[in-house]
């Protein structure tokens, strides 16, 4: 009866100990030529290092394939997890601390969003001078994809670009989304292409 209650007591022990372990907060991302398994081995490291991952987001970019998670590990951990997470088979990681996501969860109200798509020929500074336009009109940028595919006539390489913007409360007294939506036809205009500025209920 004695050694049984000792036993208890003592696991009693580790388990408590284990719920008050410190852990670190990461942002992940590993990127490495396409091929089946880098999941696979990447979330066996988070939980090989008795860690979780929480948001997650995987995208192929021409023949690589690119994975970033926020996760977090048991600080005692942290070094086992990065030196296995450095000895992935062709995959290049990159990863720096953060905070606990509660603790900067807050989100301003979105006032303004909308959806900006492109269509036209490849050509530098695409991205750039779109980007660099809607932050001037203060819309900040929540997701961006673009692709490239060759024209089926003529060999051109055409261009696509679709990105959610939003603005914020308070939003500024002079937003004004018809006027991006002329400036975004503009700009269309003198790259050959074509700009659009469509509007999402907020």
């Amino acid at each position: 009866m004695l050694m049984h209650s000792a036993f208890a007591t003592r696991r009693f022990c580790q388990l408590t100990s284990s719920r008050f372990l410190s852990t670190t907060h990461l942002v992940v991302n590993a990127v490495g030529v396409d091929r089946t398994g880098i999941v696979s081995e990447v979330t066996k490291n988070v939980v090989d290092a008795g860690g979780n991952v929480g948001e997650s987001q995987a995208a192929k970019l021409g023949r690589y394939f690119s994975l970033m998670m926020m996760l977090q590990v048991p600080s005692n951990k942290l070094d086992s997890f990065k030196d296995a997470m450095k000895k992935l088979k062709n995959v290049n990681t990159a990863m720096f601390e953060t905070e606990a996501p509660e603790q900067h969860c807050t989100h301003a109200a979105v006032a303004y969003s909308g959806v900006v798509s492109l269509t036209g020929a490849d050509q530098p500074g695409i991205v750039h001078n779109i980007t660099s336009l809607l932050a001037r009109n203060g819309l900040n940028i929540k997701k961006l994809k673009t692709s490239e595919q060759v024209a089926p006539h003529g060999g051109t390489t055409l261009f696509e670009m679709h990105c959610k913007a939003e603005a914020f409360e308070p939003i500024a007294k002079e937003f004004d989304a018809d006027k991006i939506r002329s400036q975004l036809e503009d700009l269309g205009d003198s790259l050959n292409c074509d700009i659009t500025l469509k509007d999402l209920s907020t």
